[in-house]
């Protein structure tokens, strides 16, 4: 009781403030207190700060700011009132209104009162994820001590708790509620029961939403789909998605086993990440998509302009590894505040000025940039563990490689923060070893690079500080090269990812495939989730990669044809074939997996022939386990290598893994026959019109009880228009004196932002001449190309030279114009201004 008062009065809570609670209580203070806290720590992940009462915190702070507000005010029936105000009221001004009610009606300041809660941040769409009905049946059984009082219990949930006491059959309660509940054998028991065991003895089940139970034939799972309520998940996109997906299994399920009982063994999944992102969430990846396609196109652009410098050894523009080289290049370099200075040797401060970032933001820079771009580059790459120069001009040489700060023998990270560019002596002297571990075990070292060149490792406390000062604007890259173990919070992390990641889909899928024993979660131990990380890395370990440029590539020969050119292929000299690829100048938005709609039976493929065995590997799950070792060995094959050791010059042979087995011998080729074979199909859903299929729930009494179902709608037309009868655009009447309007007809105009499409004849819908004329002289000092005239920076050109489209007078800036049409159009209504407003 004393942990719930401490805990429920802080918005949030981290290890040192929790462990020092505990022992406070054991009375000791000052430095004996401090050397107690540190001897422990939760089980949690250490440095993460956890929400306590975010919400009832964040009302206590603003009413106390309230003037003359009495004591013992805010009872608990007081703050659920002002809660479910600040919860349901979202419009500004009667959010104002009902503050200014609340406040008359408990005799409260109006004026403080309103002041001080008026801005309170609406909740997150997450919250909530218990209906309030739910809250009330589990709560009480959650509650325990001077909290917990029996009669606030429902009746419905007092009569299930007296039959599981006294064992009185009821077919209601299953034999898996009465087993998790074998304890408790009293009323007074059914207190500080855990969520779960409290949604089972309500529920019947683990979960409020969605039953956990079993499917044994395409009649139950088609019930499902039935009684799926639209609008259940507050996710229209989620909906289609889930209610797709079982009907694709139905289909499945009644083709291939006859619609058998138990004929799935296992369901593999990929779960996407982005389905329990917000809008927020999405809108920064969306931002974070976009940056890393433009360095994608800046990165291709300068391998080009590299492969024309004679003094660039070993250039490859459409090479996958180098311009991933190059990228962890230019990341270094954008990020560090030095330079090397030729004439002295030296590295000197020199903070990145704004054109060379400009540039480092470009996706596609011109060729002047670009030569002052691989200059600046090049003077300020250095080895994070020699703290050597690292030249443009030797980059893409045998003399240096990217190196995994933490192995991919210990841990499988294959992000960007986990890459930098070392020589490749030190790479293969480093090992399996973290960057730190590498540094404290060979500090000081003379290592032989090749050619007569040698280098030397860092010392620790210098390496700390080339970290620190280097890396300082990357974290995450600066954390991986000081650790010096893998921490049990980064596992633990990427384990929660996978195992947390829309769980509804794994929860409804694991109805097929539920065993009777030790299987009774929230997800079947037969749904294995994978996400796209693994699908990507055995693809590209099982040459699936090279099976569809294969299936792509007479679409890119077509391409060289019609446009009498090479430019759509390029020969690759390890495959000693031709590869499909796109000009720089068509690079932006395209991907050659998303041209052909095979890509999706190519990652099914890869997803069921993925096993348990690939997933936990590649999440981790053992990274400080043994059974790491013994899973590589298991699915990887080794290969031998021999490197003469860079210092003491012994021949060295170690076996490393290299890339995942194939599920079988012939797998590839089958792979490419069964998706040449495959013919695409579209699902045809542009109706005009069609018959409803609407349900609503009503009582309806069954076995002798009233019970709520699903029935279908009788009453009333059972037609719907499924397309849409106007334009989304709002339109105005207007009136021109040169525009004759035929009878029965309207002149309506809608303003348009001025883009591409704007040729001759759509100019010449303008509805003011003036306008019309600006741009029809500028269309036409620009070739009547439209493309070009009004691109963005088309328009930039425009309206800072204006005055020259407009017989020398100056004229406001020009982004939008009105746009007028002739036609049969439907008024608004009839009062006020909607009689001229039209659709």
């Amino acid at each position: 009781e004393s942990l719930f008062d401490f805990l429920t009065e802080r918005k949030e809570i981290k290890q040192e403030i929790l462990i020092k609670y505990f022992v406070e209580k054991t009375g000791l203070k000052g430095r004996l207190l401090n050397n107690e806290i540190v001897k422990y720590r939760w089980n949690y992940v250490e440095d993460k700060i956890y929400p306590c009462n975010e919400t009832g915190t964040q009302i206590r702070t603003r009413l106390s700011k309230v003037q003359n507000v009495p004591d013992g005010f805010l009872t608990s029936d007081v703050e659920y009132s002002l809660w479910h105000l600040i919860y349901s009221v979202t419009d500004k001004v009667d959010f104002e209104k009902a503050l200014k009610s609340f406040a008359s009606k408990y005799g409260l300041d109006e004026v403080s009162f309103v002041e001080n809660f008026k801005k309170v941040p609406p909740f997150k769409s997450e919250y909530g994820s218990f209906s309030e009905k739910a809250i009330k049946r589990l709560l009480p059984l959650m509650r325990l001590g001077k909290y917990w009082d029996w009669s606030k219990i429902d009746e419905n949930t007092k009569n299930r708790i007296g039959r599981i006491i006294t064992g009185e059959f009821d077919e209601e309660i299953k034999d898996r509620v009465r087993e998790k509940a074998i304890n408790l054998t009293a009323e007074e028991n059914f207190q500080g029961l855990q969520l779960w065991l409290a949604q089972y003895v309500v529920y019947d089940r683990h979960s409020e939403a969605v039953a956990t139970g079993k499917w044994n034939s395409v009649t139950d799972l088609e019930k499902y789909l039935d009684e799926f309520k639209q609008h259940s998940l507050r996710n229209p996109i989620v909906e289609q998605v889930i209610t797709e997906t079982l009907r694709v299994v139905r289909d499945i399920w009644e083709k291939y086993g006859q619609g058998a009982k138990d004929f799935f063994d296992e369901i593999h999944i990929e779960l996407g990440r982005e389905m329990k992102n917000t809008a927020e969430d999405r809108k920064r990846i969306t931002s974070q998509v976009t940056e890393n396609e433009n360095t994608n196109l800046r990165v291709k652009a300068l391998l080009t302009e590299l492969l024309n410098d004679s003094n660039v050894e070993n250039v490859r523009p459409f090479s996958p590894m180098q311009q991933e080289i190059l990228k962890v290049y230019e990341e270094y370099a954008v990020g560090s505040n030095e330079r090397y200075n030729p004439h002295t040797g030296n590295f000197e401060h020199d903070p990145i000025s704004d054109e060379m970032l400009k540039i480092s933001k470009t996706a596609q820079p011109t060729k002047p940039e670009l030569q002052r771009y691989k200059l600046w580059l090049e003077q300020r790459y250095r080895s994070p563990y020699t703290g050597q120069m690292i030249p443009l001009n030797k980059l893409f040489t045998s003399e240096y490689e990217i190196e995994h700060i933490i192995p991919q023998s210990r841990y499988f990270d294959d992000s960007f923060s986990n890459k930098v560019i070392c020589e490749a002596a030190i790479n293969k002297l480093k090992d399996k070893q973290l960057g730190l571990e590498f540094i404290k075990n060979y500090h000081g070292a003379i290592v032989e690079t090749g050619f007569g060149r040698s280098v030397r490792v860092f010392d620790e406390d210098a390496y700390q500080e080339f970290v620190k000062e280097r890396y300082a604007k990357n974290r995450s890259k600066r954390n991986k090269l000081l650790m010096d173990e893998i921490p049990d919070k980064m596992i633990e992390r990427q384990l929660n990812d996978t195992r947390y990641i829309s769980k509804f889909i794994s929860n409804v899928l694991s109805n097929i495939v539920r065993v009777d024993n030790n299987d009774d979660g929230i997800n079947s131990k037969n749904v294995l989730p994978g996400n796209g990380k693994i699908t990507s890395a055995l693809k590209q370990d099982w040459g699936l990669n090279d099976v569809w440029n294969d299936l792509i590539l007479p679409r890119f020969e077509r391409m060289n044809l019609l446009t009498n050119s090479a430019a759509f292929t390029a020969w690759n000299a390890n495959h000693q074939k031709l590869l499909p690829t796109v000009p720089l100048e068509y690079s932006k938005g395209f991907s050659k997996k998303r041209i052909d709609h095979r890509h999706h039976a190519l990652d099914a493929l890869v997803i069921a022939c993925a096993t348990r065995d690939h997933i936990n590997l590649l999440n981790n799950k053992h990274a400080k386990s043994p059974e790491r070792y013994d899973l590589n060995r298991k699915l990887r094959r080794f290969e031998k290598v021999v490197y003469t050791h860079p210092q003491t010059s012994e021949q060295v042979v170690k076996e490393v893994p290299k890339d995942f087995i194939k599920p079988w011998a012939n797998f590839t080729v089958e792979a490419k026959d069964a998706l040449e074979r495959i013919i695409v199909s579209f699902k045809q859903n542009l109706r005009v019109i069609n018959k409803t299929t609407n349900k609503y729930e009503k009582f309806v009494e069954k076995n002798g009880k009233l019970v709520k179902e699903l029935v279908p709608q009788t009453k009333g037309d059972s037609w719907a228009i499924r397309k849409p009868m106007h334009k989304d655009t709002v339109s105005g009447m207007v009136k021109l004196p040169r525009i004759k309007v035929p009878k029965g007809k309207n002149l309506t105009a809608t303003r348009k932002a001025i883009d591409a499409s704007f040729n001759s004849k759509a100019i010449a819908s303008i509805t003011d001449t003036g306008i019309q004329k600006i741009l029809l002289n500028y269309l036409s000092y620009k070739g009547d190309n439209p493309e070009l005239a009004f691109s963005p920076e088309g328009l930039e050109e425009l309206n800072a030279n204006i005055a020259l489209f407009n017989d020398g007078k100056f004229h406001q800036p020009i982004y939008k114009a009105r746009i007028f049409e002739i036609g049969s159009k439907f008024p608004l209504g009839q009062t006020g201004n909607k009689n001229k407003k039209f659709v």
